[in-house]
């Protein structure tokens, strides 16, 4: 795992987004500490007081991606950008693709027409049960678009269900699976579901930026 932009005068710029969600808070609280990465989180609301008091060396924008002025120039200058947008739960493909995918589409085509080497990265997912194909789907709509679009410059992470304590009913759920998966004869099941501490997921972020590798990058089983 290579560090190596960390031991010089590097400076790396991250923009978030979503970055003012749940997940996006627990990368911010894990990439904060260097004082050669700059992060922006942009999000419709903004962050709270309490996110601007706690990360005050983080620029929490409200953007509306339908409007370019309110986010392309900070995208301009990325080294990389971290989609963090979408829901787990929707009526059904159309208000997920609405929610996930196409808030996005507009930055990627801004990456693709005015940046040379700015890199996305998705956060897709490892697999979805019975009952959830419309979500894997917007997902995988959207890594076809960002691999038509970006090429080598799309990086993709497969989670699953991303959990900590601040969210006691997904913590409950992940902590169910955790302790089946000890279960050897039933761990093969649990394994796509692939729950992943929000700590941990952040540390994986954080290899993958830093230039390194992540077992994230790569899907348990076939996404069909």
């Amino acid at each position: 795992m290579s560090y190596f932009f960390l031991l010089g005068d590097n400076y790396m710029k991250i923009v978030l987004l979503g970055g003012s969600g749940y997940v996006g808070k627990g990368i911010i609280k894990k990439l904060s500490s260097y004082d050669n990465i700059e992060l922006v989180s942009m999000s419709r609301h903004g962050g709270t007081d309490a996110d601007k008091e706690e990360w005050s060396n983080v620029s929490w924008l409200s953007v509306d991606l339908d409007k370019p002025e309110t986010w392309q120039a900070e995208m301009a200058t990325a080294d990389w950008v971290i989609d963090l947008i979408g829901v787990l739960l929707a009526k059904n493909y159309n208000e997920y693709y609405k929610k996930t995918v196409k808030p996005v589409l507009n930055v990627i085509k801004f990456i693709k027409e005015h940046t040379t080497n700015t890199k996305f990265l998705f956060v897709s997912a490892n697999y979805a049960p019975v009952g959830m194909g419309a979500y894997m789907k917007a997902k995988l709509v959207l890594e076809d678009e960002l691999i038509k679009q970006l090429g080598q410059r799309a990086v993709f992470v497969y989670p699953g269900l991303i959990y900590h304590k601040k969210r006691p009913s997904v913590y409950v759920v992940a902590t169910v699976l955790n302790n089946i998966k000890k279960i050897k004869p039933l761990e093969k099941l649990i394994e796509p579901l692939r729950p992943i501490a929000r700590e941990k997921f952040a540390v994986e972020i954080k290899n993958i930026v830093l230039g390194g590798n992540s077992y994230l990058m790569y899907r348990t089983k076939n996404k069909e």
